[in-house]
């Protein structure tokens, strides 16, 4: 799974390259990522937050729970309920188009240009939707079945073609811009069309494992079914907290629209940013979820305590240090693979100081999805409702607060913060809900975890310095050097901990 996610997270960071390349940080790239992220904001709202926070745990439950006919009975009337919703969703996109563009751009220098682009884009971007339920439900059934290899791999296939449709953008049309796109109009179709056919890519490459699978998948159009009822009485408040994720990010994305580019660099950080969080933290998260709902479901509460705070400890012991090395080599990171083409020193520099400061968050980011992983398992939307209004809260609120600050830099503090908060509550009330969570033992965990990230940080700083900066050989330099230094020193001084530990308990010290 890992191998899986880190292909699709690399073919992602070279379409990232590719993005940065075509279109720089400039209004059209602006109008892009807007409209290409909003396919995405879409579905989290209508269909995929309620879908990714019931779908796997209310599937495992009824295969748990009932015989083999009765469970796929209730998987294909939910399933089957599940298709003709994306179909009605998708047509009302495509026709609200226009006003989903206009929330974006209302107030920023933009002008008309930029607002057009972006409802041009997305107008051919609306097909996604679609084709995003499509991609969730079938990674939903496999996952179901423990079946996780060909949704970790798929993105493969959706960043490679991409990557070519951007790559050959710029030698068709040089210097497009938001103005001059409708006088190349074989252009825009490659770049939009190409953008939606990759998603589609992605779907397909999933076909193959669905057949292997032995799902029991027929048609069934039963709306009144009680595996529908569950997930119905689950969605009010999943549709609450997504609602409020959606809200949130509408609100970044706005704040960072004012400045050119801006928008831009705050999603080119975030890609980077969802780097580590994809390959580990995703993997674990997609391993441990099947157990831990089929766990409550028969009522195993130390089992399922048991494989949330091994999860815990497996992400933690990555993204600890990962954090530590985006902090101190984001800028040689970004300018490395990002200032080439129509991206420039200050586009670069601005996407780096927002990866720094994102990733302060990284791990409390990567423990409380997690901890929401947990709920989920548990059925207990109502809670994760009230979490996620905690963190999206602190986000707004900060966002606005050191949005006219610190500009855009404000936003990725606001949303640092408000993360590490977030999950602070959750981890407190999932202990007191299932009687602890390894607590003493974790703790001591995560303490050995941070003493060798600290001296990592120390051994990382110092190698980058060592090795000068400037052009593309320095930040090679810069960050192969941190690298590799940063994980010999993090690795020996975590065994070296994890051993004194193991002496301490051998004489029986805890």
């Amino acid at each position: 799974m890992a191998a899986g996610t880190a292909l699709s997270r690399l073919t992602g960071f070279a379409r990232l390259v590719a993005l940065a390349y075509a279109l720089g940080s400039t209004r059209l790239a602006d109008a892009y990522n807007l409209a290409n992220t909003t396919p995405n904001m879409v579905y989290d709202l209508v269909l995929g937050g309620v879908l990714s926070a019931t779908l796997i745990p209310v599937f495992v439950d009824r295969l748990a729970t009932r015989s083999e006919e009765e469970a796929w009975e209730a998987i294909s009337a939910v399933s089957s309920l599940v298709a003709v919703v994306l179909v009605g969703a998708t047509a009302v996109f495509e026709a609200l188009a226009p006003l989903l563009i206009h929330l974006y751009t209302v107030g920023n220098r933009g002008g008309p240009a930029e607002a057009h682009a972006a409802t041009e884009l997305l107008r051919v971007f609306a097909p996604q939707l679609l084709l995003y339920g499509g991609i969730f439900l079938t990674t939903a059934l496999l996952n179901t079945r423990r079946r996780f290899g060909a949704p970790m791999f798929s993105p493969v296939a959706n960043n490679i073609l991409v990557i070519a449709v951007l790559v050959a953008v710029p030698h068709l049309a040089r210097g497009l811009s938001v103005t001059t796109i409708d006088a190349h109009p074989g252009v825009f179709w490659l770049l939009a069309g190409g953008t939606t056919v990759g998603v589609a890519a992605q779907l397909v490459a999933q076909l193959p494992s669905m057949r292997g699978a032995g799902l029991r998948l027929r048609w069934r159009w039963d709306p009144g079914h009680e595996a529908v009822a569950t997930i119905v009485r689950l969605s009010g408040w999943t549709f609450g907290f997504v609602a409020a994720n959606q809200i949130a990010l509408w609100v970044v994305l706005a704040l960072a629209n004012g400045r050119s580019g801006d928008a831009s660099a705050y999603i080119y950080a975030w890609t980077f940013f969802q780097l580590p969080f994809g390959v580990v933290a995703v993997s674990v998260m997609s391993a441990i979820q099947p157990d831990m709902a089929e766990a409550w479901a028969l009522g195993d509460v130390e089992r399922f305590r048991r494989r949330l705070a091994g999860g815990l400890r497996s992400t933690s012991a990555v993204i600890v240090p990962a954090a530590v090395g985006y902090i101190i080599l984001a800028h040689p990171i970004v300018g490395l693979l990002l200032q080439h083409g129509r991206m420039g020193a200050s586009g670069a520099l601005t996407t780096a100081r927002i990866l720094a400061l994102l990733s302060f968050g990284l791990p409390g980011f990567c423990a409380y999805l997690l901890l929401m992983r947990a709920y989920q398992a548990m059925q207990d939307t109502r809670t994760a409702f009230f979490l996620y209004l905690v963190e999206n809260g602190v986000n707004v609120v900060l966002a606005f607060a050191l949005y006219p600050v610190m500009g855009v830099r404000g936003l990725a503090v606001a949303l640092a913060a408000a993360y590490t908060v977030a999950t602070v509550v959750a981890a407190v009330d999932l202990r007191r809900r299932l009687s602890g969570l390894e607590g003493a033992t974790l703790v001591r965990y995560l303490g050995r975890i941070s003493a060798a990230a600290a001296a990592m940080a120390v051994a990382v700083a110092l190698a980058a310095a060592a090795t000068g900066s400037g052009d593309d050989s320095h930040r090679l330099s810069q960050v192969l050097a941190g690298t590799a230094v940063g994980l010999l020193v993090y690795f020996g001084v975590a065994g070296l901990l994890a051993t004194a530990a193991r002496r301490r308990n051998g004489r029986g010290g805890g």
